[in-house]
């Protein structure tokens, strides 16, 4: 079990001195549109929504072989994709990033000019668009990507001086590759990252590189092993950390092992077996599993049954988890502080800073002994 008074007292460390760290993040970026699908409305009445997946999914099969309206209320417009809402959330905590990607082009959309200010933007192309249908055990996105399809590596160096953004790659304590799953060319742009940026020399531990392949319902189970085992090519020069949800667990275990997979627990345990790498993360709404040189470590979550905003969850959550693993937190602590993050997120819909994540985190840990 993670220690909290350790994960304190880094934050502590933290507000006091700030940090020199830098990372490097790439590539998806869209405009999020929040929305609430309404079940009932009238006149002027507030509507009531259909709160769960389930529930939504139901009322949509009930109308096969007819046809349906359904509102779609506007909640929030906002800085939306994986890799800017991780950018974000990371840069709020303090790390010095650079994002590369599709924050509009040739002029930066007004809304990524919200993002914090340590967040370096490099936008080279237009960019995207997601409706995210916000239900309260989850979310289901709507995204139009085609303008991320001209997005390659030899397209991102036209539009960027070549040896900053080797540098960026190259030099950064993190590297962010993010959302696979749904960038046309993003394996050949990661295989580019890869021989370009890092492949040569020995590894460096104080390195690190995140991989979140995001949904890969899409993907062929051969696309998804090529991905893989890129993955283990980064891990000889990076300490590599693949971060899933169970939807995607579920995936890579059915690409790895051909059959589908058995509890979270074991199956992540024999993802993190089978793969080459230094760490393998499953982070679950209530609870996140960690895995690392055979050993499972499972963390708590700070679960809400009516979250605020859930569209970026697993974002916070990767950027405490890998705030927590550069400021030298064991795996426990790590996942703790990725849990942290993303319940204070899920409450308020927005990314803590060290300052209101101690504060949410002390919170807890007072109940904690109270408990005891």
């Amino acid at each position: 079990m993670a220690n909290n008074i350790k994960i304190l007292e880094v934050l502590e460390r933290a507000m006091k001195s700030g940090s020199s760290i830098t990372a490097a993040a790439g590539f998806d970026v869209v405009v999020d549109h929040v929305v609430r699908a309404v079940k009932q409305k009238s006149g002027q009445l507030p509507g009531t929504y259909f709160e769960t997946i389930e529930e939504f999914g139901s009322y949509l099969i009930s109308k096969k072989n007819m046809s349906c309206s359904i509102e779609l209320e506007l909640q929030q417009e906002k800085i939306g994709g994986n890799m800017a809402i991780f950018a974000n959330s990371l840069g709020t905590l303090g790390v010095k990033t650079h994002c590369i990607g599709s924050m509009g082009y040739p002029k930066i959309d007004p809304v990524f000019k919200n993002m914090n200010d340590n967040c370096m933007l490099h936008s080279v192309c237009r960019t995207g668009q997601c409706n995210a249908l916000e239900f309260h055990d989850g979310k289901v996105m709507l995204s139009s990507m085609d303008n991320l399809k001209e997005m390659t590596w030899d397209m991102i160096t036209g539009r960027m001086n070549r040896e900053e953004l080797i540098g960026y790659f190259r030099d950064s304590r993190l590297i962010a590759l993010l959302n696979w799953s749904e960038l046309a060319e993003a394996t050949a742009l990661f295989q580019a990252v890869y021989d370009n940026c890092i492949k040569g020399g020995k590894k460096e531990k104080n390195k690190w590189l995140l991989l979140d392949l995001s949904d890969a319902s899409r993907k062929s189970g051969e696309e998804l092993v090529q991905i893989l085992r890129l993955g283990e090519a980064f891990a000889k020069y990076r300490t590599t950390v693949f971060s899933m949800n169970e939807n995607e667990a579920r995936l890579i275990y059915k690409a790895l092992f051909h059959r589908e997979g058995k509890s979270r627990r074991e199956m992540g345990q024999e993802i993190s077996r089978r793969l080459s790498i230094d760490y393998l993360i499953l982070h679950l709404p209530h609870c996140a599993y960690g895995y690392t040189k055979g050993i499972m470590v499972k963390e708590e979550g700070y679960y809400t049954p009516v979250p605020k905003l859930s569209t970026g969850g697993g974002d916070n959550f990767n950027a405490g988890l890998c705030f927590g693993l550069l400021q030298g937190l064991p795996l426990a602590e790590s996942l703790r502080l990725g849990n942290a993050t993303s319940g204070y997120y899920v409450r308020t819909g927005e990314s803590p800073d060290v300052y209101r994540l101690y504060e949410f985190m002390q919170g807890y840990t007072k109940l904690e002994r109270a408990g005891e």
